[in-house]
């Protein structure tokens, strides 16, 4: 089995090559810091966090405020939500394109994408964001999503950083409004490039956190229960947990991306760890994802047993599914009475040890006969890395020979269409999209959804894409 090319450094040669480069770049930077040095002062109204949207059921605290020392503990009883109308999950609104001086441009971390984010920072300052105009013309639809998060909140950019929360009751909870293009591809995620300084934040083009709305963990519930009660079909939630490499706005926009994608009338949820949000950030994230998994199990606990929803669906990426996994084991083995809940886990490309998966973890999801489905491809180039890494196979990498997992259904995904990295297939790719949407929508297994394969045919022990 090959191990590949490992990264080395370059000779000091290479690196003098690379220094006019480098002074091109530090020249925009400047020019940009300038040209936002050129903008009207902050006053209150500029630094405000987006109003509470129509659904939420009280007034967000003070953005600026610390979170709060005696917030309630995860395993405070939540109350019953307030009797009034809101819409149901599924409900979206459109909104006008913010102004072209406003904040929704990602800031200097943007300008150079995911590289820009080395140092850990490049986290979106959210401003105010213009009222939201349901009237269709903007191009644009507006998705609420909610989060919980251990990440250490940021009072300045009315965001969160990279850094773990430390202190307890280390979550905290709110909403964050995300403007999705109409006119895109399923599975597109379209970002501002790092040149668009002066219309990066066109909501026709790009995908735009407008807002993030802080919510203790009492409002937090009361608003989730509302939402789900009024869904006219079922009382369903999706909640994704994100990957390495993330910041808390790559989690916000990946999950109303694949809201509006997937299309399947459950209430966007997503939970954020404190990844560095940088490819130099890997042993950072290992660690971080081991620390927040009490964290997630806590929340999943209280999300199961308060929320009011009776269809949860779990959606998992890459390193998120290291704590998912024995956060969601821990829980259902201790409350098996929460099992019902949970209708469908979805392990998309899981950087987990693929010998501890199989050893330790997969016997445990069989013994629950909790329903599970794995994504892995051999064409995806992060799990090889992470292999050259590790110096140990990952169980997303599917390179041959394959072996099934008794009690969870495993897809190979190598055919389908990939970008270069090939690592988020199961929301960029609309075959993954549509095999994921019929799954949890129906509750057929693989040998019953369409577009699959069973290998070998006669007893499939795993299943593919033609």
């Amino acid at each position: 089995m090959a191990h590949g090319k490992s990264f080395r450094s370059q000779g000091k040669g290479t690196v003098r090559s690379y220094l006019p480069h480098l002074l091109c770049l530090l020249c925009l930077l400047g020019l940009s810091a300038g040209l936002t040095a050129c903008r009207a002062p902050r006053g209150t109204a500029d630094s405000a966090a987006l109003p509470a949207p129509a659904e939420q059921v009280t007034a967000p605290p003070d953005v600026h405020a610390p979170p709060a020392q005696d917030a309630p503990r995860p395993d405070a009883q939540a109350p019953a939500p307030p009797a009034v109308p809101v819409p149901p999950p599924g409900d979206t609104a459109r909104p006008p394109g913010s102004s072209r001086w406003s904040s929704s441009w990602p800031g200097l971390g943007g300008l150079f994408g995911n590289l820009g984010k080395l140092g850990g920072a490049g986290h979106a300052k959210a401003k105010a964001a213009p009222p939201v105009k349901a009237n269709g013309e903007s191009g644009a639809t507006q998705v609420t999503v909610y989060y919980a998060t251990d990440r250490q909140y940021l009072p300045e950019h009315n965001n969160y950083g990279w850094q773990p929360n430390r202190a307890a009751p280390y979550l905290t909870y709110g909403s964050v409004q995300v403007s999705i293009p109409d006119k895109r591809a399923p599975g597109e995620l379209p970002l501002p490039p790092w040149y668009a300084i002066l219309a990066g934040d066109d909501a026709q083009k790009y995908v735009l956190i407008q807002g993030v709305t802080r919510l203790s963990r009492v409002d937090f519930l009361a608003t989730v229960q509302a939402r789900i009660r009024a869904a006219p079909e079922r009382h369903a939630a999706f909640i994704y947990i994100h990957g390495y490499s993330n910041s808390f706005d790559d989690a916000a926009r990946r999950t109303a991306q694949m809201a509006v994608d997937l299309d399947i009338g459950a209430l966007p949820v997503f939970y954020s760890w404190p990844s560095k949000g940088t490819f130099a950030g890997y042993e950072f994230d290992e660690n971080s994802a081991e620390w927040t998994q009490a964290h997630l199990q806590a929340f999943l606990a209280d999300f199961a047993e308060h929320s009011s929803a009776t269809d949860i669906y779990i959606i998992a990426h890459s390193m998120g599914n290291r704590p998912m996994t024995v956060a969601l084991a821990n829980l259902l083995e201790k409350r098996p009475d929460l099992l019902p809940r949970f209708k469908q886990v979805v392990l998309a490309a899981p950087d987990i040890n693929a010998d501890v998966f199989r050893d330790q973890i997969a016997p445990r999801f069989a013994s629950l006969k909790l329903p599970a489905t794995l994504y892995a491809s051999a064409n995806d180039k992060a799990m090889r890395a992470s292999y050259n890494f590790a110096d140990w196979d990952r169980i997303g990498d599917i390179r041959g020979p394959v072996v099934g997992i008794p009690g969870m259904e495993l897809v190979d995904a190598s055919a389908v269409i990939m970008n270069f990295m090939g690592h988020d297939y199961f929301a960029s790719n609309r075959v993954l999209l549509t095999d994921i949407a019929t799954m949890i929508k129906t509750g057929q297994r693989a040998k019953n959804r369409g577009g699959l394969k069973g290998i070998p045919s006669q007893a499939p022990q795993y299943w593919a894409f033609p």
